[in-house]
Formats: C-alpha cells, sequence, structure tokens
C-alpha cells in the first residue's frame, strides 16, 4: 500500500502531478483488463458461431445481457471519475504554468 512520505521526503508539485497522471493511466489498464476479461465472457457464453453452446433459456440470456449491462454502466461511471480526475490535474498543471510564468523575468 502508498505510504505517505515523511516530512523532508514530500514529493514536489511536479512530481504530484506526474503521480496523479500515472495512476490515470494505471487505472485505465486496469479497466481495460476488465473489459476484455468481460468480452471474453460474452464470446464463450454466446459462442464462436452464436450457436449459444450452453444452450441457457431465455431467463438466463436476460440475466446474463443484464449483467454485462451492469458492469458496462459500472466501467462507465468509472471512466467519468477518471476524466474528472484528468480535467483537475490538467487545471493544476495550468495553475502551476501560470504561477512560473509570473516568476519569470518579462523582455
Amino acid at each position: 500500500m502508498p505510504t505517505i512520505p515523511a516530512e523532508p521526503n514530500r514529493p514536489n508539485q511536479k512530481q504530484v502531478i506526474i503521480d496523479l497522471l500515472e495512476s490515470i493511466a494505471l487505472e485505465e489498464i486496469a479497466l481495460s483488463h476488465l473489459l476484455n476479461a468481460e468480452a471474453e465472457k460474452m464470446q464463450a457464453f454466446v459462442g464462436k458461431c452464436l450457436d449459444f453452446p450452453t444452450h441457457p433459456t431465455n431467463s438466463q440470456i436476460l440475466q446474463f445481457n443484464r449483467e454485462a449491462t451492469r458492469f458496462v454502466e459500472t466501467v462507465l461511471m468509472k471512466e467519468w471519475l477518471l476524466l474528472r480526475k484528468f480535467e483537475n490535474v490538467t487545471d493544476l498543471i495550468q495553475s502551476r504554468r501560470r504561477v512560473c510564468c509570473k516568476c519569470r523575468p518579462s523582455k
């Protein structure tokens, strides 16, 4: 688990931004793996020739569809949260640039 570094070893703002962007990327990779696993599950359920090899009933097909829909909705919500996180990080980058520009002497 991540730990908060001791006071003298705390990262600077640039490192925090990099860490935040890296965490977003890692979450996106995790979501892609989950989506891939769900797609493989669907392919197994439907069959390579669309022949439903397990011979599910209509109610089982509907239940499978509801579960898949819930899964995709959950991933969509997570993507929205990651988008908001990314927007907050880009705002942080922009505010950092504005502060840095004020520190530079003008020509």
